[in-house]
């Protein structure tokens, strides 16, 4: 253990928070921020062990770029001076969930509202291939102002790595601590751990949070413990406690969309409550509101469930001239598979509502922590552009396309939203559009633009460079086969010889490169591990074009790598000119 008034690094430790047999945790300060800081110390005995310092070192990088208001953010993470691998995340003032099961001061309403923010939190992970595997309560924390935060995201997936001889090697302290929270395929180590070992382990944790004990052996249902349970929580919870992993869940957001039935809105203050009903007459009597998904400046989004069909549907309320009201009456009248169905448009252009179709599988923004394969990619792209040849074809232009304005069904299906809407940025001088780089106008080249940026960064995992007109790879761009490379190139250029004319252009282009594509239209995108491979790796699942293609594009891309290497060298290297 350490001593206390030494350093980590930049880092002062102040005091010794907890300690378990994986970690020491401290309370620290960053000085160069003057901020306080939580310091996790993985213990001596892990450092001794090569294949894992290797296994810290990589996927230390991931865990550290999960980013969501649910998730405890790691800020760095290093080695010490004695070998023992540590993590700093931000210091969260308040209480955890196991506390709060000590304690039994909170209503049911308000540990559903905790339960539902850490659906959003393992939602966000699962769909960047990120499994927690050590869901607890005391690895849920909760904030002065009520808000939940999961902790140590991914850290368990360092010791594990569904490796049988690591499960027995740190049995002596590491499992039991959590054993009760575990899946029986963590337990017996003979099936591969999902995210369904996740909604297992929150099961487990809503049984306990809820009638304050663990379902042991052969348990009672939750309302048999708890009389004062709402209808359609036992049910909830049973299911996600199935040792078949094909009976459980499907995925933490339907969890989530579950609880918020439950809830009805309770955690909704009045105020707001009121706002989103406001100017819609008869709304209240037709429609339960939910949860508000997002509010900013601009507007609010919300999320309502008819009180008849129980069919869910998002409002999206907007106070300021945000543009889309043309677009939204247009797609009102249309329908396609890749794009968000328009239910409703009442307003005018200074204030106004859309209501459209619930998507329940999140954006795409959601789902860029790592590069995707060449065939998750594609097929995403594909989705998009289909989408954005319908609407082109019907003079309907996107004009802010992003990650953000891309969502799946719960099956993996790609659907367009948010067409006609002024780019935020445009109202924000400090923030820059990364998928509209070269400030195009709105327009049907602009969207085809947007697509090439999506797309290069689903690969690479970088935005473009652009310098002038000319496109400036980065070095990972080289792994990604080359008729892809090609695709990329032309969607981002700026020369009308060489970029696509329109979206049925590129829907054609990806056709070609990937003969059986068709076929596989329908078939849902995965999201998991595999995701964390080389782009080497995933490029072999590309399949090869016609000899003679092949040969032209190989003379083409060529010719378009000198002529970026030459640039590239002007750019860097001006003096040698």
């Amino acid at each position: 253990m350490l001593g206390l008034n030494l350093s980590i690094d930049q880092y002062q430790v102040v005091s010794k928070i907890d300690s378990g047999g994986m970690a020491t945790v401290y309370k620290g300060m960053q000085p160069s921020l003057n901020r306080t800081v939580a310091i996790k110390v993985l213990h001596q005995q892990f450092s001794e062990d090569p294949q894992f310092v290797k296994r810290f070192t990589r996927e230390s990088l991931i865990i550290a770029r999960l980013t969501h208001p649910n998730i405890i953010h790691v800020i760095d993470r290093g080695i010490t001076e004695n070998g023992m691998p540590y993590f700093v995340m931000d210091f969260v003032e308040g209480t955890d969930v196991a506390k709060i099961i000590k304690q039994a001061n909170h209503t049911v309403n308000q540990k559903l509202e905790i339960m539902v923010q850490v659906c959003k939190a393992l939602s966000y992970a699962h769909k960047n291939g990120v499994i927690h595997r050590d869901i607890k309560p005391a690895n849920i924390l909760i904030d002065l102002e009520g808000n939940a935060l999961v902790a140590d995201f991914g850290i368990a997936h360092l010791f594990h790595k569904n490796d049988p001889d690591n499960l027995q090697m740190t049995s002596g302290n590491l499992i039991m601590g959590t054993l009760a929270y575990m899946s029986p395929e963590q337990k017996t180590g003979d099936r591969q751990i999902t995210h369904s070992s996740d909604l297992y382990s929150l099961g487990v944790v809503m049984f306990e949070l809820f009638t304050g004990s663990k379902p042991l052996g052969q348990f009672k249902k939750p309302s048999d413990l708890n009389p004062t349970l709402p209808q359609g929580l036992d049910s909830i919870i049973l299911q996600c406690l199935q040792p078949e992993i094909s009976d459980r869940p499907v995925s933490a957001d339907s969890i989530r969309e579950t609880l918020l039935g439950i809830l009805q809105g309770a955690h909704i203050q009045a105020s707001k409550r009121k706002k989103a009903t406001q100017g819609v007459q008869k709304m209240e009597d037709i429609f339960t509101l939910l949860d508000i998904i997002k509010e900013t400046k601009y507007g609010t989004v919300y999320l309502f469930r008819h009180k008849e069909n129980l069919k869910l549907m998002v409002v999206k309320r907007y106070n300021l001239p945000m543009g889309g009201l043309k677009s939204a009456n247009l797609l009102k009248d249309l329908k396609h598979p890749n794009i968000v169905e328009i239910l409703g448009v009442s307003g005018h252009q200074s204030n106004y509502i859309i209501v459209m179709e619930y998507v329940g599988g999140g954006s795409l923004s959601d789902r860029m922590l790592v590069p995707h394969s060449c065939q998750d990619a594609l097929k995403i792209v594909d989705g998009v552009c289909q989408g954005l040849a319908f609407a082109h074809n019907n003079q309907i232009v996107h004009g802010n396309l992003r990650p953000a304005n891309i969502l799946f069904t719960d099956m993996g299906k790609v659907k367009i939203t948010d067409f006609g809407l002024n780019e935020h940025y445009a109202l924000d001088p400090d923030k820059a559009n990364w998928f509209n780089t070269s400030s195009q106008p709105s327009s049907m080249q602009a969207d085809i633009f947007a697509v090439g940026a999506i797309l290069y960064k689903l690969l690479t995992g970088h935005v473009p460079l652009l310098k002038g007109k000319s496109f400036i790879p980065h070095p990972a761009f080289s792994g990604i086969p080359e008729d892809v490379q090609q695709l990329v190139i032309r969607l981002l250029s700026q020369d009308q010889a060489i970029r696509f004319q329109s979206a049925d252009q590129v829907v054609a282009e990806i056709h070609e490169i990937r003969p059986t594509f068709k076929k596989e239209l329908d078939e849902t995108v995965m999201f998991d591990s595999s995701m964390l491979t080389s782009q080497e790796t995933s490029a072999n699942n590309i399949v090869s074009k016609t000899s003679k293609n092949k040969i032209r594009r190989i003379l083409f891309l060529l010719t378009l790598l000198v002529v970026t290497a030459l640039i590239y060298f002007f750019v860097a290297c001006p003096e040698a000119f």
